[in-house]
């Protein structure tokens, strides 16, 4: 009989906030180590916490956009553990009352819920040296804030697990609470796990901390629900203990026993009030979330765009938003769609540029009317916005100076499709025979002759007139 996967995840997200969440220093990612401290996230005698109200706002927003109840009581908590990368020795989290419960996120077809979403200060960067045999902190990071979003144990399979994170992040990047760049440690993900056979109780839990890309939590569940299921088969047991996943091996390490939350000792923090919110300041928050990824997927494949498209233009709120820009001035919905997917996104990927250089949504219009108008050739068009978002000029000029207008005389056209014609009579006599795909290959010789400012459809049309005569 097969053992029965469950998952419940821990993500950690970094709130985009310009400060620390009891202090003033700067919420940044890098820098010289130790330069952003003070006496208050560096945990001095005598020094009390303020509560940044950015990260209450934000935080208020991730429950808003995961469907999360928002809690107009809640409160903050120590949490009694020695963390080396944490000066204070404890943690202010929330634990009796977070500001968030309940909640739910689609993914991987099918919903699954949020158990809490709560505030706490993120702990410093520690950096092992075994050859010197030091460990180096950077209490840089201590005191950021974070929401950690705690999720019901309602996962079956690592791509669940993967596609549960993708979303989540998605939603927060959105929402403008959290950039969501794993790879620089602003969103990161802890694995509890156990196996069990189907129809007994859950099994023993492992927890892996710190994963930092969705690929390394698929194989992280993957390798560690391995180990457990080879295990129990060998007769052996599972111990609840906290758990590394080595990259580069593809396996999870011991590294120390898990502690119960009774080990931690939380207390209310005595020197932070309760926090109060009124329904009218939730409400006003909610105002300002923006449409969510799912609900414009569907209505841009409600306008004919393909899945691909659809899901492609959704993955990027700044994208998502210019595109509803671009059709809001001119609605060829998959034209524009087929701009930004085909050549915009090629330019922003080898420019490395960005979303930094995006041409003005009416510019983009304007292309988008000139090729759908026949004024210009979708290969035309593909080269201008090209142009366009190097330079940053606009399409007029660039189709004008580079000859790019398509030309309608139709008695030139005619010309140079009988001259091609009369130079291929064994390519027409293949035509005639019923192999049509060769049609291109005279639209192609009397494009080469005619130039880039031929319209290929009228030459298509002329070249298949022409035949159907012979």
């Amino acid at each position: 009989m097969d053992y029965q996967l469950t998952v419940g995840l821990e993500i950690h997200a970094e709130l985009s906030t310009e400060t620390k969440l009891f202090c003033a220093c700067a919420n940044r990612f890098g820098g010289e180590e130790n330069t952003r401290t003070c006496p208050v996230c560096m945990g001095f005698p005598g020094t009390l916490p303020v509560l940044n109200r950015k990260a209450v706002e934000l935080a208020v927003k991730a429950g808003l956009c995961l469907h999360g109840e928002i809690q107009l009581y809640s409160a903050f908590d120590r949490k009694n553990y020695f963390y080396p990368d944490l000066p204070k020795a404890y943690q202010i989290t929330q634990f009796y009352h977070p500001i968030c419960k309940g909640g739910y996120v689609e993914a991987a077809g099918r919903r699954i819920g949020i158990q809490r979403i709560h505030i706490e200060e993120d702990a410093g960067k520690l950096t092992h040296d075994p050859e010197a045999g030091v460990s180096r902190a950077d209490y840089n990071r201590c005191g950021v804030p974070l929401v950690e979003i705690v999720t019901r144990p309602e996962i079956h399979t690592p791509e669940e697990a993967r596609d549960f994170v993708a979303a989540v992040a998605r939603r927060l990047r959105y929402a403008g609470v959290c950039d969501g760049r794993m790879e620089e440690g602003s969103l990161r993900c802890d694995v509890n796990l156990s196996v069990c056979r189907p129809g007994e109780p859950l099994g023993v839990r492992t927890e892996m901390k710190n994963l930092s890309s969705l690929r390394t939590v698929r194989r992280a569940v993957e390798a560690e629900y391995r180990r457990q299921v080879e295990l129990l088969a060998a007769g052996g047991q599972v111990v609840q203990e906290t758990r590394r996943f080595d990259e580069k091996t593809g396996l999870t390490h011991s590294l120390r026993d898990k502690a119960e939350a009774a080990d931690y000792r939380y207390f209310p923090e005595p020197d932070l009030p309760p926090l109060r919110l009124t329904r009218e300041e939730v409400e006003a928050l909610a105002r300002t979330l923006p449409e969510m990824p799912e609900s414009r997927q569907k209505r841009y494949l409600a306008l004919g765009l393909p899945d691909e498209d659809a899901a492609l233009l959704t993955d990027d709120r700044a994208l998502s938003d210019f595109y509803d820009q671009v059709t809001a001035c001119y609605p060829a919905y998959k034209a524009a769609a087929s701009l930004i997917r085909v050549e915009l996104l090629r330019c922003i990927k080898e420019e490395g540029r960005g979303m930094s250089r995006l041409p003005k949504p009416e510019a983009l219009a304007r292309l988008t009317e000139m090729q759908e108008t026949g004024r210009i050739s979708k290969g035309s068009a593909r080269q201008i916005l090209g142009q366009m978002y190097r330079t940053g000029e606009e399409p007029e000029d660039i189709a004008r100076r580079e000859g790019l207008y398509l030309t309608c005389d139709e008695n030139a056209v005619d010309g140079v499709i009988e001259e091609v014609l009369a130079a291929h009579p064994a390519a027409v006599a293949q035509y005639l025979s019923g192999e049509e795909k060769v049609l291109g290959f005279f639209v192609g010789q009397a494009m080469g002759r005619l130039g880039k400012a031929a319209d290929p459809a009228l030459v298509r049309r002329k070249n298949a007139e022409r035949l159907a005569e012979k």
